[in-house]
Order: C-alpha cells, then structure tokens, then sequence
C-alpha cells in the first residue's frame, strides 16, 4: 500500500537480532563502519526509515494509546469489556499513575525517534554525500526529533534532552526554557529546508514541520505566533478542505491536500488496531478478514445528540447496529453507546490489524487554530469568523454571525467546533487543557481531577533506571 512504510518494515527486518548460532556465524554485510556510521547514502536512509517507523508511532499499542489517552481523559469516550477495560478505567477516572502501561508506550516510541534522529544527525556528514541529501536528511531529522519532543512535553512536561547519539542515557529532566526552545529550533530549521512535497508519502515536509510548530504554539498559548504560522501555512496554497468529509479519512484518499501530516500504517507490518477496541464481536464488519477484540469504544449521548441536525460530521457515527448473532438491532443512541467511525475497516485488514492513516496535522485544524488565535489576541472578528464557516460550511452546518459574539462566547464556540469537527482524533484533552477547562469539566464530571493531572507521570521504569529523573509534582 505504501512503499515507504514497507521500507521501514524491511528495515527493522534487516537490523533484528537472530538467536540461532548459525545465522550468528554468518557473513554480515553492514552499512557501518569504523570510519563513519553510514558507508552510503541508502545506509543513512535506512536508519531515518528507523526513525520515521517510531516517529509513526510503530507498534499497536503506541499506534492508538493517543486515542484514548486523549479521549477518555477529556470525557470524549468511554469504554469497557476486554483485558484493557482496566487501563481505560483508569484513564476515565483520573486514576493513572506511573505504571499505566500506555503511558509507558508513548515515552518509550518517542524517544527511540529521538535516538535514531540523532544517530542520522551525528554521522550525517560524509564526503561521499551529496550535499542535497545531507540537507534533505538533515531536515527530516530535525523535524522528527521536534515532533518528537513537542508529543512528549505535551504528555509530560520538560523531559531529558537527547542531541546527540553519544550522550549518557541518564540525563536528569531538561528545564522547560530548553525543551521548549529545542522544539522550537528543530522545527524552524525543518520547515526552512524542507520541500513542499514529500520525496515519499509519510516523509516530513515544510507543511508538516509548520503545522507540528502551529499546534505547539497553540498548546503552549502563544497566541501571536499560532496566528502567524497558521497564516504561513494559508499562503502555501498547497492545502485545502476535502469537499466531503468523509473523504478526509476515506482509506483509497489518504493522500488527499487536507491532510498535513499523519500517521501512515499498513495492514502488513506496521499497522494499527484501533477499530478493533471499537466494534463488539458481533458487529456486521464488511470484510471477513476484519477482526475485534472484546473491547468497545463509546461516545457519550450529550455530544451525539449536539449536531445540527444537517451536519454531515455526525454521519460518522453508528448509533445503532444489527447484531450478528441475534439478529436484533442493538440500540448505541439513548445508552451512551453509539461507535465512532471515522476509520472505516479495512479491506486489506490481516485480523485486528488495519492500515487506515491517522491525520495528525489537518488543514481544518490550522484553520480553527488561527481563528482561536485571533480570538485570543484581539477578540472576535470578521476574519475569525469566517475561517470557522470554512469547516462549517463543508460540513453542511449553518455559518455563524460575528454579531452577538465576544471573546468569552467564541471562545467557547471554537472549542465546540473543535469537538465536532475532530472527535475521536485525540485532540481534546489538549484543546480543554490549552483553554484551562480540562480539570474543571473533569470535576463536573465527577472525577476526582487535581490540577497536577495536566500532565502524565514519568513512568515508573524509568524513575527505576536512574535517580536523576524527577518524577511530576502529584504523583
């Protein structure tokens, strides 16, 4: 499906250990060397592919953990059934701590990007390179070791800074002046070199590096610079909303002009699962090589029940089905139980294993951030306004007004507009974070939230590996 993701597949072929004696004793052909890591240009793109393949967030759990994680802490879903209903139980419940396995996930697959940026970076220049490439793998390194770290300080806060391949793996936590200031750097110097086209589908682009730089303005309320790299990506002229918003996640158009970055995945290898802690076992799945687990994913009444009726964003829920086994229709709507079904099953899936994209980065969230922006710096305006419409009016729902609006009453419609517009993207927990409603909804939801709760814990394994790691205040 995509060559470059087959790449990283065969990469990680390549470079995995081998326990039989033989095959130990074999002639090894390596692209290392004792001169310099890489002996050739291809040597050097296989350790990026390394980088690119976590950077993707390789491996099922790291592949949909950011769902839920982002989800059910914001009160978007909910599930139960299967051996995750505890995990899930935690999360929706404000009672995580620093051995929840999915947490561990995510610090874990960011930070082997990291570590494979930095080996591309520090034996990158090799006469026998062309300078193009140097440039070109120089760039890419940097954007994902910025992606990188902007996902683990929006998890954790200041964490270790890794810039090179040679430092010590006990690093005590950076402040937040340097990780902040390194995100920020290894994105500008992206965005600066990269193309506007990728050299292979999955691969960064000056539209990603500026789209990871907008939300990390945003999430980190820098109001002015969100407003003025949303614009630069505006003036690009290369994005565009999908005229239908289904074909926004429609699998046969994952290359489609709205998606700025994503997550690409293949059924065969680097894949993912989420619909399978969607769907029960008796849902009718389109394809018989479909499999679920026993896990269920829901989205709450109040927020199904909240779309304009036109809207066509709701299309992309189930609220009812017809069971398999029993032949009855199972009611999702009036229980808190309807699906969410924006990544539809794969025709191509091997079981549980799927290979539907996750956008990361759209252009309708660029849109919505430069409006907030807006919002956040002088108030509701005409130009504000007009940008939520965009979205809006491809979803089939009536434009807004600017009059009867203040900054405190838009506000609140941006991040309405968010939920509609990416529920089950796992976008919410940062967008009520970033507005300072995540604690305070939590709490009127019932859940025990403190404010130490913004951020997730260390985990436990690496406070275990090193005394120099401070864990978060509260946990």
């Amino acid at each position: 499906m995509k060559s470059y993701t087959k790449k990283i597949i065969l990469f990680f072929l390549l470079i995995s250990g081998f326990s039989c004696q033989d095959q130990l004793e074999e002639e090894i052909f390596s692209q290392l060397s004792p001169e310099s890591l890489f002996t050739t240009e291809s040597g050097a793109t296989s350790v990026l592919n390394g980088a690119y393949a976590y950077a993707h967030r390789s491996g099922a759990v790291e592949s949909w953990a950011p769902f839920f994680m982002g989800g059910m802490t914001a009160g978007e879903i909910w599930g139960a059934g299967g051996s995750i209903e505890s995990l899930w139980v935690n999360l929706i419940e404000f009672t995580w701590d620093s051995n929840h396995s999915q947490i561990q996930s995510m610090w874990t697959v960011y930070f082997n990007a990291v570590r494979n940026a930095n080996i591309v970076l520090d034996n990158i220049d090799n006469d026998s390179f062309s300078p193009e490439f140097i440039a070109q793998t120089t760039a890419e390194a940097n954007f994902i070791r910025g992606w990188a770290y902007s996902e683990l300080y929006n998890l954790f806060g200041a964490v270790p800074l890794y810039k090179t391949s040679s430092d010590s793996p006990l690093q005590p936590r950076a402040t937040e002046a340097e990780v902040t200031s390194f995100i920020e750097q290894e994105l500008q110097q992206a965005a600066a070199v990269l193309p506007l086209e990728a050299r292979a589908f999955g691969r960064a682009t000056k539209g990603a590096a500026l789209g990871v730089l907008c939300k990390y303005y945003m999430n980190t309320n820098q109001w002015q610079n969100a407003a003025s790299i949303s614009k630069q990506i505006m003036d690009l002229g290369y994005y565009g909303l999908e005229a239908d918003y289904y074909d926004v996640f429609n699998i046969n158009n994952e290359e489609n002009k709205e998606i700025i970055w994503s997550m690409t995945k293949v059924s065969t290898g680097a894949s993912q699962q989420l619909n399978a802690l969607v769907f029960p076992p008796d849902y009718p799945r389109p394809y018989p090589n479909n499999g679920v687990f026993a896990a269920r994913t829901y989205l709450f009444d109040e927020f199904v029940n909240s779309f304009e009726e036109t809207d066509s964003r709701s299309s992309l829920i189930i609220t009812e089905y017809v069971s398999t086994a029993s032949g009855a229709t199972v009611p999702g709507l009036g229980v808190n139980r309807s699906f969410p079904y924006k990544y539809e099953f794969d025709p191509n899936a091997v079981g549980s294993q799927a290979g539907n994209d996750f956008p990361i980065v759209r252009y309708a969230d660029i849109l919505l951030s430069r409006a907030e922006a807006l919002n956040e710096l002088s108030g509701p305006s005409q130009e504000a306004i007009d940008l939520i419409n965009e979205v809006r009016v491809r979803a089939n729902a009536t434009p807004l007004t600017l009059s009867g609006f203040d900054q405190e009453s838009l506000r609140d419609a941006i991040l309405q507009e968010r939920a509609w517009e990416f529920y089950f993207e796992g976008k919410r927990r940062e967008d009520l974070i970033r507005q300072g409603r995540f604690i305070s909804d939590a709490i009127a939801r019932g859940k025990n939230a403190q404010p130490f709760h913004v951020l997730f814990p260390i985990p436990q394994v690496e406070l275990d590996a090193s005394d120099l790691i401070q864990q978060n205040v509260g946990y």
